[in-house]
């Protein structure tokens, strides 16, 4: 039996038979081309081809598994497609008349150390998926295939270096049972896709490709993040419990999904979803949620090579709100900047973009880019539901100008005879512990608070969650964390606005009990965690939770707030 640690993925286990994937290295040798324009073309071929091949893969990824996953599929299409990425490396073929691939090559390698090297988790992944798409059209000009083929008919875990969201998508899913990589990250796009296909992961697993073999029997426990070749008799008998029990809780929460979240005492809490754009709403269900707890506007804005026009984005916020059928769209105005760049933005480079020029700050500056979105989500607020949210804020002069900006886009709209609806809430993002420590006066002022848990864990505890050094920092669990929860809750309630929450710890299992035992109003989390969350609420006794709270708070150290949390 050989253990290997790495980082948790995506939770659940398996015991299946390993299929080692091994695929060949994308680093083309220089040579030089007799025809630079004839080579041009044989990658625009290439191009093209990959990019319509994206295309159907996104369509067959939406009807077979949704949304949130075709989305990622859809984001390797524009890049796939980005002429202005293609452009330097092709630029390169004409003047020094040498290999597509070997220029595309350098131009990758480039674009991605300088990705690598961003504050922002989200943007040090997109490095991998730059990587990913530059080294599939390498293979591809050099008629290397990237198809998977696995022996056998039965469920496997797939073993590689590393997985692309294609690798995850395009293999057979019924034989996926789950995967281990030697590198990656725990924000990678393949992780966020086993979470929703609901198979286990683990990432950074370093030495696994040495210590398993194609059909070696391979344990993965995704939760604890390790993967152990060649179980022994006790761990095998601890996963056939484990997955016994899985298979109860999974029935358990389908069931639960179509009904109300209350407590066994009458205590009702609100379970949204959060939703990224118009494709991802195709498949949203308003039968199963109570709404969508954020709208992410950011990548309207990323799809497009200029900024959305008014029209194009009032477009998208009546899809959602008639999309929602008279239930809640909590829409969050643009969060980007930084280093989360776009080009047509021209935005500065910073030392530090992760506390720099972005999300609220960047639209307080460039006003006319705030004022055409907050003009689209009110006249979209005659079709729906319609919240407002903005984020980033840290001061109380940040929310009056947002609102002061906003009275006057409804001021333009009666002006010019555009409907809306009579009152439209604004709300705010808690996401820094600046926003936790005004939270008091904030809420005299903000009609809610969503709290974002993913940032405001990064903040308080100062922890980059890709750096594998701090990672033990980075955890919902952090005492500091909890108590700048509790202090949320407790001044949104004794000004009487609703707290929801809208990042990843709001489906936690650990936390779910405690949140709603802080008396959270709203848990806003991925389509897949909706009956899971609403199971937990429909199983607890809120009276009987009262003392969680008073006892957590209590705790000196992570350690024990754990064991406590375990515990119930």
């Amino acid at each position: 039996m050989t253990e290997i640690q790495g980082l948790s993925g995506a939770r659940g286990q398996a015991l299946l038979p390993a299929a080692v994937l091994s695929r060949r290295d994308a680093a083309p040798r220089r040579r030089e081309v007799d025809d630079p324009e004839a080579e041009v073309e044989r990658f625009q071929t290439v191009q093209r081809g990959y990019a319509e091949e994206l295309d159907a893969l996104y369509e067959k990824t939406l009807a077979e598994t949704g949304a949130e996953a075709a989305d990622i599929i859809k984001a390797y299409a524009v890049i796939a497609r980005d002429d202005f990425f293609f452009k330097k490396p092709l630029r390169q073929v004409r003047a020094g008349g040498i290999n597509a691939d070997y220029a595309l090559a350098l131009e990758r390698d480039k674009v991605c150390e300088k990705f690598a090297a961003m504050e922002d988790p989200y943007m040090k992944a997109r490095a991998d998926d730059i990587r990913n798409v530059c080294d599939e059209l390498i293979r591809r000009m050099n008629g290397v295939s990237s198809d998977i083929r696995l022996n056998g008919d039965g469920p496997v875990i797939l073993v590689a270096e590393d997985l692309t969201p294609e690798d995850t998508i395009r293999i057979d899913k019924r034989r996926l049972g789950g995967f281990v990589t030697e590198r990656g990250g725990v924000t990678s796009h393949a992780v966020i896709l086993a979470k929703t296909l609901g198979i286990p992961a683990v990432v950074g697993a370093a030495g696994i490709l040495e210590a398993v073999g194609s059909g070696c029997e391979l344990y993965l426990d995704g939760g604890a993040g390790r993967a152990v070749a060649d179980p022994d008799t006790a761990t095998r008998e601890a996963f056939l419990t484990a997955k016994e029990r899985e298979e109860t809780q999974r029935a358990l929460w389908a069931a639960a999904a179509r009904e109300r979240a209350i407590t066994r005492d009458g205590h009702a809490v609100a379970v949204c979803v959060n939703s990224g754009d118009t494709e991802s709403l195709k498949a949203y269900d308003s039968r199963i949620c109570d709404g969508i707890g954020l709208f992410r506007t950011e990548f309207l804005f990323m799809d497009q090579k200029d900024y959305p026009d008014e029209e194009l984005q009032y477009a998208a916020y009546r899809f959602a709100a008639e999309a929602a059928r008279g239930k809640e769209v909590i829409i969050r105005t643009l969060d980007i900047g930084g280093d989360k760049q776009l080009g047509y933005m021209d935005l500065p480079q910073e030392n530090n973009p992760f506390l720099g020029y972005r999300a609220i700050r960047l639209c307080l500056d460039r006003k006319e880019i705030f004022r055409t979105q907050l003009r689209a989500i009110l006249r979209a607020s005659a079709h729906g539901n319609l919240k407002i949210m903005f984020p980033m804020i840290v001061t109380l002069e940040e929310l009056r100008e947002a609102k002061a900006l906003a009275a006057q886009a409804l001021a333009e709209l009666d002006a010019e005879g555009l409907p809306h609806a009579e009152r439209v809430p604004m709300g705010i993002m808690v996401e820094t512990p600046a926003a936790v420590l005004l939270s008091d006066v904030l809420a005299r002022e903000a009609d809610f608070f969503s709290i974002g848990t993913n940032d405001l864990i990064q903040y308080t505890t100062a922890t980059d969650r890709q750096n594998e050094r701090v990672q033990y920092l980075y955890d919902p669990c952090n005492l500091s964390v909890l108590r700048s929860i509790h202090m949320v809750i407790q001044n949104g309630h004794a000004a009487g606005i609703p707290v929801g929450m809208c990042g990843e710890a709001a489906s936690d299992d650990r936390l779910v009990p405690l949140l709603l035992a802080m008396g959270l109003d709203e848990f806003s989390v991925v389509p897949a965690q909706v009956g899971k969350v609403k199971h937990m609420v429909r199983s607890a006794d809120f009276a009987a939770l009262a003392p969680l709270v008073e006892e957590l708070l209590s705790q000196r150290e992570i350690a024990g707030a754990k064991a406590l949390l375990e515990r119930y």
